[in-house]
């Protein structure tokens, strides 16, 4: 790898992350060709920090120039990507093999029936992806089911659609390290903070803002999407008796088969950052982290919280937030940037039942 001449990759929550590393053709005729044999889906992308694994995931794309190869590669989540479900999603509060538990583990056994299935992988987890699941689980029982009339039917859809799409939306988190698959939950104002920075430790302006518009004393959540509202389902989260009286907020869903149960999900995931109104300092996407920030690349996870503290403003606030990237980027000319992007945390939503 003495030609290595670029490298990038990120960590993000609830989405693929993505690897690349660009080499320089000036190559043994050997070398050369054993990087000609990298085939996408076979071969995987491993990127090293100082001797330490941060980043691997299969290989995508290969693209070759005159004067240079570059890797590109996603993370273990890609495969899910590529897996069809072939399982009943049925997760209720009833007899049988499927059961109501934390959204986490219900991700945790839609991801182990369809990658380990025999009959249409062999061998059976055949990206060595299963013994790397880590869980985080929430205290929160949900119930899920995706099927027809008949309680038999199957969703034909990729694995990562499930839980992106229905599962996310109840209270899962998913994210990367290294090699492993992280489910975990939602990051709030109760979890400790992985670090402790100050403007002085992120590049660039910033500005403190409060914003009303995001704020939020009740959320509504419904599935009435028309003028028909008949058999139309709801749930709420929230506070009442407060300063801002009414400041409802309402989520409308499209998603299929909600119950009132789905709904009460919902809002609860919804009211997350809104009450009271968010108090947020606007870092731009992908602020650069300066040299001497007292935070390393192990605690740089997508998800976890970081605390901000707003040195130099009026209002002396501290500010928790949520890691939602990290970008990191590796040239033989300009040294290593690291960029960060941060969502604000608000208090933690109320247990479920409503205000």
């Amino acid at each position: 790898m003495d030609s290595l001449t670029h490298v990038k990759w990120n960590r993000t929550i609830n989405d693929v992350s993505e690897g690349q590393v660009t080499i320089s053709k000036s190559l043994a005729p050997d070398c050369c060709g054993l990087l000609g044999d990298i085939e996408p889906w076979v071969h995987e992308l491993t990127v090293y920090r100082d001797s330490e694994l941060v980043w691997q995931g299969p290989v995508t794309r290969v693209v070759e120039s005159r004067t240079s190869l570059r890797i590109e590669g996603q993370d273990m989540a890609a495969w899910l990507g590529r897996v069809v479900n072939t399982y009943r999603l049925r997760f209720v509060n009833a007899t049988g093999t499927t059961h109501a538990g934390p959204v986490q583990e219900i991700a945790d056994t839609i991801i182990r029936l369809n990658v380990s299935d025999p009959g249409l992988s062999t061998p059976p987890d055949w990206c060595r992806m299963l013994p790397y699941i880590v869980r985080q689980d929430s205290p929160v029982t949900t119930r899920f089911e995706k099927d027809g009339s008949d309680d038999a039917s199957i969703w034909l859809v990729p694995v990562l659609r499930i839980l992106h799409d229905e599962l996310v939306p109840r209270g899962l988190q998913y994210t990367t390290v290294g090699r492993a698959l992280v489910l975990g939950r939602p990051q709030t104002a109760s979890d400790r903070p992985q670090a402790r920075l100050t403007l002085d430790d992120i590049a660039g302006d910033a500005q403190l803002i409060k914003d009303g518009p995001s704020g939020a004393a009740i959320v509504w959540a419904t599935n009435q999407t028309g003028n028909d509202i008949t058999g139309a389902s709801w749930g709420l989260s929230g506070y009442t008796n407060t300063a801002y009286g009414r400041l409802d907020s309402l989520v409308v869903t499209q998603a299929e088969n909600m119950s009132g149960y789905d709904l009460l999900q919902l809002a609860q995931a919804s009211m997350l950052g809104r009450f009271p109104v968010p108090i947020s300092l606007s870092i731009p996407a992908g602020s650069r982290l300066t040299a001497t920030a007292p935070v390393t690349i192990d605690q740089l996870v997508a998800g976890v919280r970081l605390d901000v503290e707003a040195t130099g403003m009026c209002s002396a606030v501290t500010v928790p937030y949520r890691l939602s990237d990290v970008e990191v980027e590796w040239s033989d000319q300009g040294g290593e940037q690291v960029g960060v992007s941060l969502i604000p945390l608000g208090y933690d939503p109320p247990p479920p039942g409503g205000p």
